[in-house]
């Protein structure tokens, strides 16, 4: 039986994401991960951190390779710096979420695993509000009502609130919330 295939994407492309999505080239796990981010961003990190991580462009026709990391290229919008966030590249990061979700639409993906993103610099580039990835999701595919669950070490913990200020949370955290 073949190995179910989940979308990783990159995440902001200054931030940690590249370097967290080039250990899965080494990782033995119970999928086969297709990173989807700039090829040459994750060689250049790769590069800088020291790595030695094969990069291949994926292909589903392909069986997965040990000690590969299948790649779907998707350019970034601007050239980045680890560490030096560029408001530019901001389409970047939405056009990886849109292209990890519609391929879980078209069945390509059995699900998507998402590296951290800047909220921020998103908001900032595009002047539209961005919460996160979850609400971002939950809009493009129409879904009224989601929940984010973290999930690790045989636990798995659902969120009632997420992207509140500390003070706005007692006041969330309401029985229709929970249930």
């Amino acid at each position: 039986m073949p190995l179910p295939v989940i979308a990783v994407t990159g995440g902001e492309p200054a931030g940690i994401g590249a370097d967290i999505c080039l250990d899965l080239a080494a990782a033995k796990l119970p999928c086969r991960p297709v990173v989807l981010a700039d090829i040459g961003l994750l060689r250049q990190r790769a590069a800088q951190l020291g790595k030695t991580v094969a990069l291949r462009d994926f292909s589903p026709n392909l069986p997965p390779q040990p000690g590969t990391l299948d790649v779907w290229h998707i350019p970034l919008a601007a050239p980045c710096e680890a560490g030096r966030l560029n408001a530019a590249n901001s389409p970047y990061v939405l056009q990886l979420l849109d292209a990890a979700y519609g391929g879980i639409v078209r069945g390509e993906f059995a699900a998507m695993v998402t590296a951290p993103l800047h909220k921020g610099i998103i908001n900032e580039a595009t002047g539209a509000f961005f919460s996160g990835h979850t609400e971002y999701l939950a809009e493009k595919s129409g879904t009224e009502r989601v929940v984010m669950m973290l999930a690790g070490g045989g636990l798995r913990v659902a969120l009632v609130t997420t992207h509140l200020p500390l003070k706005d949370v007692a006041a969330a955290v309401t029985f229709d919330a929970v249930c």
